[in-house]
C-alpha cells in the first residue's frame, strides 16, 4: 500500500519565533502607496537621506575600475581592519590590531556573529529598553532569552546600571548597551557607562556596545565608547559599528566589530560560512572614508541639528503628543499614549495605521522597540517635508 502525504513547508522553531523587521514592514507599506502615486512623509526610515560623500563614491568607482573585484580575507581586507583600529587607537589610546577587528555586511551582521558566538542556549542577555528591534530576535535565534531593562523616560531613557542590576540572574550571560540610542536618542552617561564595564568585568559577562551613532550627538551631550575601558577589560567589550549612518552609506553594507582576538576569530569562523568577506568594492569606499576628512559628516550634522531644533517644539505644539529632547541620533520617540480610545486607537500600531492612513504620514509604532506608548519618528529627510509631515499629522489629530 502506498501512502501519499501532501507537501507542506516545514519552518523549524528558530525561524517561527523571530519577527520580520517592523521598521521594514513599516517601509514596506508606505512604499507601496507611494507606488500608487500616493504622497506619503516618510519618517519611518533610519537611514541618511544625503547621498554618499562624492570622495566615498569614486572609492568605490576606482575599485571597479582597476578591477578590485575578487574575494578578499573573509573577516575583510588587512588595510581596511587597521584603519578601524588605528581610528580608536588615536581617539582613545588603545592599543588594537587587526586581529582585534572584524569587518563585514554591516554591523547588523557582526553583531550576529558575536551573538552566534557567546550566546549559548538558556543564556540571558540584558538589553535595556526602548531597544533596537533586532537586538532580541539575534539573541533568541542564538538559543538565548533577551530580557528588559526598563529605562526612565523622566531620565531622556538613559540607561543605569540600577536598572540592569534589577533584572540579573544566576542566567544572566552579557547585556547589549546601544548609545546613542536607536529609538530615543539617549546617550549613556561615562559614569554609568564605566559603572557597567566594572560590573559586567566583576560577574565575567560580555558587554556588547553598539556605537553605530556616535558622531550624530547634540546640544552639549558627550559620546564616549566603551573601547576607552577596552584595556582593562578585553575580554569583557565588544564594540559594534556601522559605515552607513555617519558616511551615509547604508546601501554599501559595511559594518565592524572590535572584541579580544579570540572573539574576533570565532566571528570570523561563522562568517566565512555565511557571507565570506564584505564587498570589496564596499571595503575600497570604506577606506576613504576612514581615511578622509569629515566635512560631509560635519553637514550631515548640522542639518540634523537643526531639524531637530525645529521638529521638537512643533510636536509638542501638537495637543496630546509629549516629545523628550534626544541626546543624539536622528530619531524622536514621542509618547502618544494620549490619543489612545480615539478613533480606533488603542495603542502604538493602531495610532501609526491612523496616521498612514488619514494623514499619509508613515512612522514606526513604539510596540516593535518595547515601548507601546510611542512611537518613532526620523528627521532623516528634509525639513520642508518635516513640516509638512507636521502639518498633516496636526490636521489629521484635531479631528479626533
Amino acid at each position: 500500500m502506498t501512502i501519499t502525504t501532501k507537501p507542506e513547508i516545514r519552518l523549524t522553531r528558530r525561524v517561527m519565533g523571530i519577527e520580520i523587521s517592523p521598521t521594514l514592514a513599516v517601509m514596506n507599506r508606505a512604499q507601496d502607496l507611494m507606488a500608487q502615486g500616493v504622497d506619503v512623509v516618510d519618517f519611518g526610515p533610519g537611514e541618511p537621506d544625503f547621498p554618499t560623500p562624492p570622495s566615498v563614491a569614486e572609492a568605490g568607482k576606482r575599485a571597479i575600475d582597476r578591477g578590485f573585484t575578487k574575494y578578499t580575507n573573509a573577516s575583510g581586507m588587512k588595510p581596511l581592519r587597521d584603519a578601524i583600529a588605528e581610528r580608536y587607537n588615536r581617539r582613545y589610546g588603545t592599543k588594537l590590531t587587526t586581529d582585534h577587528v572584524i569587518a563585514g555586511t554591516g554591523g547588523k551582521q557582526e553583531l550576529f556573529n558575536i551573538i552566534l558566538a557567546l550566546v549559548d542556549q538558556g543564556d540571558e542577555v540584558i538589553i535595556p529598553s526602548p531597544y533596537w528591534v533586532s537586538f532580541p530576535d539575534q539573541v533568541q535565534f542564538a538559543g538565548g532569552t533577551p530580557v528588559f531593562a526598563p529605562s526612565d523616560p523622566s531620565r531622556q531613557f538613559r540607561p543605569r546600571l540600577a536598572e540592569i542590576e534589577a533584572v540579573a540572574t544566576e542566567r544572566t550571560r552579557g547585556v547589549i548597551l546601544n548609545s546613542p540610542c536607536n529609538p530615543t536618542g539617549a546617550v549613556i552617561a561615562e559614569s554609568e557607562l564605566a559603572a557597567i564595564v566594572e560590573w559586567c568585568s566583576a560577574r565575567d559577562l560580555f558587554l556588547i556596545f553598539d556605537e553605530t551613532y556616535e558622531f550624530f550627538v547634540y546640544d552639549g551631550a558627550r559620546h564616549v565608547s566603551a573601547i576607552k575601558w577596552f584595556e582593562g577589560h578585553p575580554e569583557t567589550i565588544i564594540v559594534v559599528n556601522s559605515m552607513s549612518k555617519t558616511f551615509a552609506m547604508t546601501g554599501w553594507r559595511l559594518g565592524f566589530a572590535v572584541a579580544h582576538p579570540e572573539l574576533i576569530g570565532a566571528a570570523g569562523k561563522i562568517q566565512s560560512h555565511s557571507t565570506s568577506n564584505p564587498s570589496s568594492i564596499s571595503q575600497a569606499a570604506a577606506l576613504e572614508a576612514l581615511r578622509g576628512d569629515e566635512s560631509e559628516v560635519r553637514r550631515m550634522f548640522e542639518a540634523y541639528r537643526e531639524r531637530r531644533a525645529w521638529l521638537v517644539p512643533a510636536l509638542n505644539r501638537i495637543k496630546g503628543f509629549c516629545c523628550l529632547d534626544p541626546d543624539g541620533a536622528f530619531y524622536l520617540f514621542p509618547e502618544v499614549k494620549a490619543f489612545f480610545g480615539k478613533a480606533g486607537i488603542v495603542d502604538s500600531q493602531s495610532f501609526a495605521d491612523f496616521l498612514l492612513d488619514r494623514a499619509r504620514v508613515a512612522v514606526v509604532p513604539g510596540i516593535a522597540f518595547g515601548s507601546d506608548d510611542h512611537v518613532r519618528i526620523s528627521y532623516a529627510t528634509s525639513l520642508e517635508r518635516i513640516k509638512e509631515g507636521v502639518k498633516r499629522i496636526d490636521a489629521a489629530l484635531r479631528k479626533l
